[in-house]
């Protein structure tokens, strides 16, 4: 009886039940999972999930390292007048060689994870906690120095929801720490090639060839990475800005700061979103004066729309702003490593959370399909260098269905 039925009628039906029932949709029947895993039920879903999100009903998201246990955990908890008082454990079965992973970016509800100890990187994990599908994927190994950098990137593409890592490796010059030697090695990972690559835009981009340091801040918004950097000028000066990486054309393009932050310390800038805007951070952390302050982009791309918004003053406590709430308020990690909220009253209210201060994330949870259509594998280098432990490892595990 089910053929009776136009296969748009079921889409629509399907895209309002419970993600759990949508994955036990998939055992129904063959044209069932097909339309499950398909790109336009999962691009129908995951903007229903969005316009939830947006209109109020948020979940946030928090990682960190439990020093007592040694433990790295993810927990959630509502975005309303509970936050804080009751929070669910998300369960994380990887193990980092070091203490835990670094968080590279988490976008349309899936996480980019690196384990890169001493700036080595083998490999980074793609991570769907809501439908618990997980892939490694390996980074090609380009003979790194120890006078070479590599940042990364991630997004999710806005057209297609094909994840996408971007590499970024470049000759670090010690006496001078800023300047680049040569133009960058630009890499791009998608999801649906399954291998690495160069950017659909080339790898020769005047952008990055007058970049001198991309940071590890990021984040992406519009379906845009964007990373706080500086550039060498020719007068000597640093000029610190926001280079962009458009994840549907895979170009590389610049964004002024405000003018009173363009020689800036750039270790002092972090970039974030507030209250669907791109904003900017400035720290001052003289002791006995810690404060940040937040800087707001009214209308994207326009530099002159920049805004301060206000500063908040936490002196002998401030160390980091790991994020801000759904209303706005700030949730930042104080030196004693206590996770708390700032309000807009300038209250300050804990979350009853300890960690490691450079563990810590906050991101806007979100229930997606993606990766629904992969099976849980490794990802292997496209020049055919893979490593016979590393496969039979994932063999034991997929055996064991650890994976």
């Amino acid at each position: 009886m089910l053929e009776y039925f136009p296969g748009d009628i079921y889409l629509q039906i399907l895209k309002w039940l419970p993600l759990n029932f949508i994955l036990q949709c998939r055992i129904v029947c063959k044209s069932w999972n097909s339309l499950v895993t398909s790109n336009d039920f999962i691009s129908v879903h995951h903007n229903l999930t969005k316009s939830i999100i947006e209109n109020g009903n948020q979940t946030l998201l928090i990682r960190y390292f439990d020093r007592t246990r040694k433990l790295e955990q993810y927990i959630i908890g509502k975005d309303d007048e509970t936050f804080g008082l009751n929070f669910s454990n998300i369960d994380f079965q990887y193990a980092s060689t070091s203490a835990y992973f670094r968080v590279v970016g988490y976008c349309d509800g899936v996480f980019c994870l690196s384990d890169d100890l001493f700036d080595s990187m083998s490999k980074v994990i793609l991570w769907n906690p809501s439908i618990r599908k997980s892939i490694r994927v390996m980074v090609p190994n380009n003979e790194q120095s120890l006078t070479q950098r590599t940042v990364l990137g991630f997004g999710v593409c806005p057209r297609t929801h094909d994840p996408k890592v971007v590499r970024i490796m470049y000759a670090h010059n010690f006496s001078m720490p800023h300047k680049l030697q040569d133009a960058p090695l630009i890499d791009v990972f998608s999801l649906s090639s399954g291998g690495w690559r160069q950017p659909l835009g080339g790898n020769h981009n005047s952008t990055l060839h007058k970049m001198i340091r991309l940071t590890w801040s990021q984040v992406c918004y519009n379906g845009v990475i964007h990373w706080v950097a500086c550039d060498w000028q020719h007068d000597a000066m640093l000029r610190c800005l926001i280079i962009s990486f458009d994840l549907v054309h895979e170009v590389f393009d610049e964004m002024p700061l405000p003018d009173v932050l363009t020689h800036h310390d750039v270790s002092s800038l972090s970039i974030s979103t507030r209250k669907g805007y791109l904003v900017m951070l400035e720290y001052d952390m003289e002791r006995g004066k810690e404060c940040c302050g937040v800087w707001a982009m009214k209308e994207y791309g326009v530099a002159r729309s920049w805004e301060k918004l206000y500063v908040v003053h936490l002196p002998g406590m401030l160390r980091k702003t790991i994020g801000f709430r759904g209303n706005g308020d700030m949730v930042v990690a104080l030196k004693n490593h206590e996770l708390v909220t700032v309000e807009c009253t300038w209250n300050i209210r804990s979350l009853d959370v300890y960690a490691n201060i450079r563990s810590f994330f906050l991101g806007s949870y979100m229930e997606s399909l993606i990766l629904i259509s992969q099976m849980d594998r490794q990802m292997y280098l496209v020049n055919g260098d893979d490593d016979d432990d590393t496969c039979e490892e994932y063999r034991d595990k997929k055996e064991g269905g650890h994976v």
